[in-house]
């Protein structure tokens, strides 16, 4: 580190002794706004225990609350709450994980059982399903242990392999056969159709 510190960064390697993310005072560039400059520190190891290098996060763009890699990469869940400059706490949620949590409707196309269909579903941000393809509509049949069968989705991971089945944004994925049926989990063994028995 050079001897010459910006206040800015001894604050954030002061923040970053005790585990916290400090945020700059704010910046003024030529002719726009004020930007915020957040400032993290990361160790070096082969440079001693006791030395780090700054780095400067770039915000996001579309929320004051997060640097671009949280919100791009859906990681709310693991970034700490961001401070105002005078040091309160930013209450407000932020607006990138509000938008994030409504699904985005997609088009599937799939192959299943020798039947290629193409049927509505959703890709979820954020949530229990992050990063996972719901398809809506209950078509496929599964059977739980008992015996019995029942109506039930499909919920997809991501998969660059596998291309039986892709959606509308040009994205592939993996099909699996686990399901749930009246909350029992079941086996999906192939597409309903209104003459299948239900027991």
């Amino acid at each position: 580190m050079p001897k010459k510190q910006p206040t800015a960064a001894k604050r954030a390697r002061a923040a970053a002794r005790e585990g916290e993310k400090y945020t700059a005072a704010l910046r003024r560039e030529t002719g726009g706004p004020a930007v915020p400059v957040s400032y993290s520190y990361v160790p070096v190891d082969d440079a001693g225990d006791d030395h780090v290098w700054a780095h400067v996060i770039e915000d996001c763009p579309h929320c004051p609350c997060h640097a671009a890699r949280v919100c791009t990469d859906a990681l709310w869940n693991k970034a700490s709450r961001p401070t105002y400059t005078n040091g309160a706490r930013y209450t407000e949620p932020c607006p990138c994980e509000e938008t994030a949590k409504i699904p985005e409707p997609r088009r599937l196309t799939i192959a299943y059982m020798g039947v290629i269909k193409t049927l509505d579903a959703e890709y979820h941000r954020h949530g229990m399903l992050r990063g996972h393809l719901r398809v809506l509509g209950y078509p496929f049949r599964a059977e739980p242990a008992d015996g019995s069968a029942g109506r039930c989705g499909m919920v997809l991971t991501r998969s660059k392999a596998l291309r039986t089945a892709y959606d509308d944004h040009g994205d592939t994925w993996q099909i699996t056969t686990r399901a749930s049926v009246g909350g029992r989990p079941a086996t999906i063994t192939g597409w309903w159709t209104d003459t299948a028995p239900e027991n």
